[in-house]
Formats: structure tokens, C-alpha cells, sequence
């Protein structure tokens, strides 16, 4: 499975806010962050983040701030550990750290049980399956529920932002996909070797039956030739007996029926 990349749509929603993040501070920045926290169609925050006036939050605005880089990096669990740091999320905001967390888990197994999605986002098994859904038609995950093993099966993830942490985790799972590519290949060029051996024999194989098949053909066309060329039909032995023994009785018959001389 893979991590896909940001859609267009919220790359566009992403830009306007990082561009009204340019000339908006304090106050003003702060309530820009929270709506990009509650908007539908971003779920990746580090452009935002990486800000100078959104920086400049530390210290009168660091909830918001701390908030920000929550969603950026962090999980549900995470929020869960740090509520009272962090305050009450908004529903909006719940739902989309669900679904980021969701993506979390996703970039790292191929294979999640419910019970562990259930226990992560904090929510019933109704609920998780809604939130599949949703993440789903939000281009978020590729994948579906196998309700007979009680999990779900991931084909392709969205990205989330990347902390420098993360770097070591990224590194080997790059490495392992290389890996994999190259035994991929490998064993791609030796079926081709074995395909290319195999047409060889299968030729030679060919040739030598079509020959031995000329072969017989001529060899049976030169006796045909032979018998043609002896001059008619041969008499056999049989028929020449037959003969003599037909001449034999003719003669017998004359000297038997001949009158006698007086």
C-alpha cells in the first residue's frame, strides 16, 4: 500500500489561509487558525504552521498555537493525554483528528483491527464505521472493511505533515519498499531469462522435428519413384503355377478322348 499526496482541493483551501496568515497577527491570526482547524477540506497544517505570524502565537495564543501542531502531527490518543492542555474541541475539530488518526494508523499498518481503530478514536463501532465512510469520501484512505476478520483493509493513505522524528520511520520504510522493488525485478529478469531459454529449445525442438519430417517425406517419395520405375506389373509365382496346371489338364483331356487306331 502507499501514502498518496494532497488533493487539489485542499491544497486550494490550504493556500488561501497561508496567504491571509501573511498580513493577519495576533488575534486576528489566532481566529484564522481556528478556521482552518474547522475547515472541511484540510487536513495538513505545516505549511500554516511554518509561519511567522502563526509562530508568533507562542505565548498569548500558545493553546492555539499548541493546538495547531496537534493537527499537524499529533493523534487523537494524543489530545486525549493533554486535554485540559489543549481545552474542548469543537465537533468539526474532534471529527477531523479522528479521521487524522485514522490516516495515522493507516501509514503504518496495512491491516488495522476495529477494536484498535475503536479504542484509538475513542468511538462505538457504529460511529467507527461512519468515520471510515467519511474519511473514505474525503480521499483521505483507500481501503475496505472485511466485517467477517473485524478490520480494515488499507490499499492507500493520504499524507500527513512531517516531523523530523518521523525522518527515521520514512527512511526505512523507503528502504524496505527499495528492497522489495529490486527482488521484485530480479525475479521479473529471470522469468524473462527462463521465457527466453525455454523459446530457444522450443525452436530448436521445431527445427529438428520439421527436419526429420522432410526426411521421412523424401525417403518415402524415392520408393515410390523406385516401384514406378520397374516396368509394369510383376507376375508372381503363383499365378505361373496356375498356369502350367491349366496347360497340364488341356493336354490330358486331348490324349483321353482321342479315338484309338484299328
Amino acid at each position: 500500500y502507499s501514502s498518496g499526496c494532497i488533493f487539489p482541493m485542499e491544497t486550494d483551501a490550504l493556500s488561501q489561509f497561508v496567504i491571509l496568515a501573511q498580513s493577519a497577527q495576533g488575534r486576528a491570526c489566532e481566529a484564522l487558525v481556528r478556521q482552518a482547524l474547522e475547515h472541511s477540506n484540510v487536513f495538513v497544517f505545516g505549511e500554516l504552521l511554518e509561519c511567522p505570524n502563526v509562530q508568533a502565537l507562542q505565548g498569548e495564543f500558545q493553546s492555539t498555537l499548541e493546538l495547531l501542531r496537534l493537527f499537524a502531527f499529533g493523534t487523537y490518543p494524543d489530545y486525549k493525554a493533554r486535554e485540559t492542555d489543549f481545552g474542548e474541541l469543537t465537533p468539526a475539530q474532534k471529527r477531523k483528528l479522528q479521521m487524522l488518526t485514522l490516516v495515522s494508523m493507516a501509514t503504518k499498518e496495512k491491516i488495522i483491527k476495529f477494536t484498535d481503530l475503536e479504542a484509538a478514536l475513542d468511538v462505538s463501532a457504529r460511529a467507527l464505521e461512519d468515520l471510515i465512510i467519511e474519511a473514505v469520501y474525503q480521499n483521505l484512505v483507500v481501503g475496505k472493511m472485511d466485517q467477517e476478520n473485524e478490520c480494515l483493509v488499507i490499499e492507500s493513505s493520504a499524507c500527513r505533515d512531517c516531523r523530523a522524528e518521523d525522518l527515521d520511520f520514512i527512511i526505512e520504510t523507503l528502504s524496505a519498499w527499495q528492497s522489495t522493488a529490486q527482488e521484485m525485478v530480479q525475479a521479473l529478469d529471470a522469468a524473462v531469462l527462463y521465457a527466453s531459454n525455454s523459446y530457444e529449445k522450443q525452436r530448436v525442438a521445431q527445427e529438428e522435428l520439421e527436419k526429420e519430417v522432410k526426411s521421412i517425406r523424401e525417403t518415402l517419395k524415392e520408393g515410390d519413384s523406385t516401384k514406378a520405375g520397374g516396368g509394369g506389373c510383376t507376375r508372381m509365382q503363383t499365378d505361373d503355377a496356375d498356369e502350367e496346371s491349366k496347360r497340364a489338364k488341356s493336354t490330358r483331356g486331348r490324349w483321353v478322348g482321342a479315338p484309338q487306331n484299328r
